[in-house]
């Protein structure tokens, strides 16, 4: 994923030493200087860019929310049908997970702690909220809450990337199609 930035730029450089760190010693682990010293800047460089370290942590996110939902949009087809759409997205989003596993550890970190849910959350797959809902209309997918939907097709994902780093499996042997039907079937109307 681009988000980070370019290892030359500073901003990049921060951004994406703070993810390597968030990663390995999660959220409240990290401090501004610590990140400072795995971008190989000075710490004050770190205060031209973010006014504090929850400012510099709600771009990342966002950063990395609007390449994903960029990455949806790419991929959506509005000529096939939802199914196939979804197991598209749904593979593309792991395949990017698994190149960048930081990432899946820090959009759970993120978009679940209590101090930093002001940052909008939302907008993390709000494309794909918008192609629930309008499945759900259709009758396409169960008629249950948002949420709960997101975490039946989005949730594997995370866990596929987790399994694989901790050496569950392989990441090479995912069959990501097959996960992909699978969560498919959790989320599909019985109608």
């Amino acid at each position: 994923m681009k988000a980070r930035g370019k290892i030359k730029d500073k901003k990049g450089a921060i951004l994406n030493a703070a993810l390597t760190l968030i990663t390995k010693y999660g959220l409240h682990g990290v401090s501004m200087k610590m990140i400072a010293e795995e971008a190989n800047v000075a710490a004050g460089t770190i205060y031209i860019h973010f006014k504090n370290k929850e400012e510099m942590l709600s771009s990342l996110y966002l950063n990395i929310t609007n390449e994903i939902n960029l990455m949806v949009g790419r991929h959506y087809k509005a000529n096939v049908s939802f199914k196939d759409n979804f197991i598209l997205i749904w593979s593309e989003i792991l395949k990017e997970y698994i190149k960048d596993q930081r990432v899946p550890d820090f959009i759970s970190q993120f978009a679940f702690s209590a101090e930093d849910a002001s940052a909008d959350s939302t907008q993390l797959l709000a494309p794909i909220y918008e192609l629930f809902e309008k499945a759900q209309k259709e009758n396409v997918i169960k008629n249950m809450p948002m949420p709960g939907l997101v975490a039946l097709a989005h949730g594997p994902i995370t866990a596929l990337v987790r399994m694989a780093r901790s050496s569950k499996f392989e990441i090479s042997s995912i069959d990501v199609e097959n996960y992909a039907e699978a969560c498919w079937d959790a989320i599909r109307s019985n109608q």
